[in-house]
């Protein structure tokens, strides 16, 4: 009789655990599919709001004591030649000649809601994300390898121990067309990649970013976003997200 009640017990236990892990799965998936994918994205030209961080906006002028125009002081090549390539940024490097663009790539592993931002105005992230079904893929592999930089900075970047403000990696991202090319080195190759599309979508709101960050693709496919619209002072941030979708031509 005891061992009858012992068993009980434990399918019990069995079954409440399958019954909290299908739960788990349940409220995951409905987040993944959800308007926004549940996504939240840090730093993509905009400043986290517990950092106290300020941007500078499209038009990064600002206006100094005596009323002035006071322009940008930073450039990425200027960065780059002092502070060199920001540590782990030795995944790929992605270039596109049109807009003169030559940045390095770090590796982001997407393992929650929130995308983390590059170190800084140079490099350029690969955002990995594996751990979400149907979305992203590495480059080359038939998927779609979505890539993020800022369009512009003011801030301290910590691996250079030093200040910047200026137009980042993407700043001329707006001026690619159907046909730019993009190339990504990637694992001792040469990807190449010819846009297809470009897209404005709002900051704010239901977006669906399953469509565009979706791996199921009919063409080896890469995505490239950053910030667009225009910039708000009031709240540091953009109106709008500006997204790329470029198909492998070789």
């Amino acid at each position: 009789m005891r061992s009858s009640e012992s068993g009980r017990r434990v399918q019990l236990v069995l079954w409440s655990v399958i019954g909290i892990v299908a739960l788990i799965a349940v409220v995951l998936i409905a987040t993944a599919n959800s308007g926004d994918s549940g996504f939240r994205f840090l730093g993509i030209g905009q400043a986290s709001e517990d950092t106290g961080l300020d941007t500078v906006g499209r038009q990064i002028h600002e206006e100094g004591d005596d009323g002035e125009v006071v322009p940008p002081v930073d450039s990425v090549e200027d960065f780059a030649a002092a502070h060199g390539n920001p540590p782990n940024t030795d995944f790929a490097r992605l270039r596109i000649p049109a807009i003169n663009v030559n940045a390095p790539v770090g590796r982001w592993i997407v393992d929650s809601t929130i995308m983390p931002e590059p170190y800084g105005p140079v490099d350029v992230a690969y955002y990995d994300m594996s751990g979400w079904a149907g979305l992203g893929g590495f480059p080359g592999e038939g998927g779609n390898a979505v890539f993020g930089a800022h369009v512009d900075l003011n801030r301290y970047v910590s691996y250079a121990d030093d200040d910047y403000r200026g137009p980042a990696v993407f700043w001329s991202l707006d001026q690619l067309g159907a046909g730019s090319v993009i190339e990504v080195d990637y694992a001792g190759q040469t990807l190449r990649y010819a846009v297809v599309w470009t897209e404005q979508v709002p900051a704010s709101g239901e977006v669906n970013w399953r469509q565009y960050f979706t791996s199921d693709v009919a063409v080896d496919s890469i995505t490239l976003y950053t910030c667009g619209g225009e910039f708000d002072g009031a709240t540091a941030s953009y109106t709008h997200r500006l997204i790329v979708r470029a198909e492998r031509i070789s």
